[in-house]
């Protein structure tokens, strides 16, 4: 039991040194970037974009914190032989390290619930604050839209000469309302608009401002109405987010906005293969904590004369950052269609998982 706090204390340490010191680095080279920008910004636009973007730097940065961490701890417990000692006192190298193997598995459960519930509020804020300056230019975000069809489900079709995501007003719109693949109902107007509800619940209807309401009745006759203003509400569900979501990518959303979102595009006709591809890297990207951690505990809890730390630890580097590089030719080749959703994103954690248990098989029977 003291030799696993021991251990555990040691490893969290390093781990949290590495942590620390690589999340500096990234402040200060990212704030170097952007220096022109800041120069012109208020220090708390500067102050609130760093802290928005904290816990995303923690969600990058973890997995080689997390093997550095394990290879400076551990490895130096081992060229001081002391895993040697517990080996020799008959306790097996896999119970040696389970606490450590625990930890990881704790760090993954961890990673996906903070990008669930912070990481997307912190990088959808993050990304509006730069926004405002030049940079927007590198990160263009739909804010309106022209000459377009939405497909919102089997009972309603809209058509829109202009939107806008920001006022959520429609120009030259035409909705089409159909009952059992029979039209029934079709809005001609000059302009649509979203009313909120005044409760502040998100909830809302749309109203047709200066336009035609024409009735298609069983019969064969039409009815037609003439409005200045008429409310929509309970007619059709169409919501602003699904016409223009203020979250464009992925990494502003969570598992739920990402699956609503694939299904709209879906209704609509469009390409769902990037938002796939996204949903399935939000379920599969946390476990690269834990591998990294088997590999880097495969090279380093046994002592040879033959090799040293930095050998190891160059060895173990080239291993990480190639599983960062599959990891993104995978997802480049979902989003492009060479790959399943499902494959692109698990392919790679695929490849070094089975890796890491070969080292780890490998390493404990020598």
């Amino acid at each position: 039991m003291k030799f696993t706090r021991y251990l555990i204390r040691n490893f969290l340490k390093m781990f949290l040194i590495v942590l620390l010191g690589a999340i500096f680095m990234f402040v200060v080279i990212d704030f170097v970037g952007n220096i022109k920008v800041w120069l012109a910004r208020d220090v708390k636009d500067a102050v609130d974009y760093y802290v928005c973007y904290l816990p995303y730097m923690i969600y990058l940065i973890t997995p080689v914190a997390l093997f550095i961490g394990v290879l400076a701890s551990v490895g130096n417990m081992a060229r001081h032989l002391e895993m040697s000692a517990m080996q020799s006192s008959g306790q097996s190298p896999l119970k040696t390290l389970l606490p450590i193997f625990f930890f990881g598995v704790f760090v993954s459960v961890c990673s996906y619930e903070m990008s669930e519930l912070w990481l997307p509020d912190a990088n959808h804020k993050r990304l509006e604050i730069m926004e405002t300056n030049a940079q927007k230019k590198k990160n263009p975000r739909i804010k309106e839209k022209q000459e377009f069809t939405f497909i919102d489900s089997e009972k309603a079709s809209w058509f829109f000469r202009y939107y806008s995501g920001k006022s959520r007003i429609g120009r030259d719109v035409v909705l089409l309302l159909r009952d059992q693949g029979r039209l029934t109902e079709r809005y001609d107007a000059k302009m649509v608009r979203w009313i909120p509800d005044a409760d502040s619940s998100g909830n809302g209807c749309w109203r047709f401002e200066r336009g035609h309401r024409r009735t298609f009745l069983r019969d064969g006759s039409v009815k037609v109405h003439r409005f200045t203003h008429e409310k929509a509400c309970g007619k059709v569900a169409t919501h602003p987010d699904d016409l223009i979501n203020e979250r464009q990518v992925s990494d502003e959303m969570d598992s739920k906005m990402v699956q609503k979102r694939i299904e709209v595009l879906k209704r609509s006709g469009e390409d769902t293969r990037t938002m796939e591809t996204a949903l399935h890297f939000k379920r599969s990207a946390h476990w690269m904590n834990l591998i990294v951690l088997l590999i880097g505990a495969a090279l380093c809890h046994r002592y040879k004369r033959s090799g040293g730390l930095s050998q190891k630890f160059g060895i173990g580097l080239l291993i990480v950052f190639s599983y960062y590089i599959l990891e993104r030719i995978g997802l480049k080749m979902g989003e492009n269609g060479a790959l399943t959703p499902f494959w692109a994103a698990w392919i790679s954690h695929f490849i070094y998982g089975g890796i890491a248990t070969i080292m780890l098989y490998r390493s404990f029977r020598l």
